[in-house]
This record gives structure tokens, C-alpha cells and sequence, in this order.
């Protein structure tokens, strides 16, 4: 997995390329979106999981708590069908601030 960070002065994109697979993607994702935060809590901040069907649980509840508890301006968008249906499933595209993007 590799993540690529693209910021400008009204947001952050972070884009996640490859699947997600390990303990080791998970904290990469939450050090990227927690940097990106912590530099500017006015931006908008989008993960992009362009490839991966899979997410770890870790990163659910990081997302979750991002959006819910420490109102992070995050939004999701999700490239693959499998995964995106996966998280429907599970009540989770409000929750995570997910869109569809195919």
C-alpha cells in the first residue's frame, strides 16, 4: 500500500493505493489524516480508497472516531465496488461520511 497526500489551501487529499492489509497501512492512514489535521483543522480533509476491497477494523474505528468524536471535517471516498457494498452492509457509509466513487 502506498499513500499519497496532496494539499491545498482549502483541503487535503489523501489517497490510498493498493490495498489495506496490515497493521503497519492502518497507522499509515491515521498518521496521514491526524498530520493533516493537526496542520490545519479548517481544511477538509478526503481519504480516497481508490483500490482496496478490504479495510482493517482499526481504521473503521479511527474514521469513525475522527468524524463523530473529534468532528474532523473527513470524508471517504471509495473506488471499489466490493469494499463500498461491504460497508452499506454494515450501516457504515453515514457513519464514515462515505461516497461512491467508481
Amino acid at each position: 500500500m502506498d499513500l499519497v497526500t496532496k494539499k491545498s489551501r482549502d483541503n487535503v487529499v489523501i489517497n490510498v493505493i493498493g490495498n489495506i492489509k496490515s497493521i503497519v497501512d492502518g497507522q499509515m492512514i491515521k498518521d496521514a489524516i491526524i498530520s493533516a489535521f493537526q496542520d490545519n483543522r479548517q481544511v477538509s480533509i478526503e481519504l480516497c480508497i481508490k483500490d482496496s476491497f478490504i479495510i482493517t477494523s482499526s481504521v473503521i474505528g479511527f474514521l469513525i472516531k475522527s468524524i463523530k468524536i473529534d468532528k474532523m471535517p473527513l470524508h471517504v471516498s471509495i473506488g471499489s465496488q466490493e469494499l463500498y457494498e461491504m460497508l452499506l452492509e454494515m450501516s457504515l457509509v453515514e457513519a464514515m461520511n462515505i461516497r461512491k466513487v467508481l
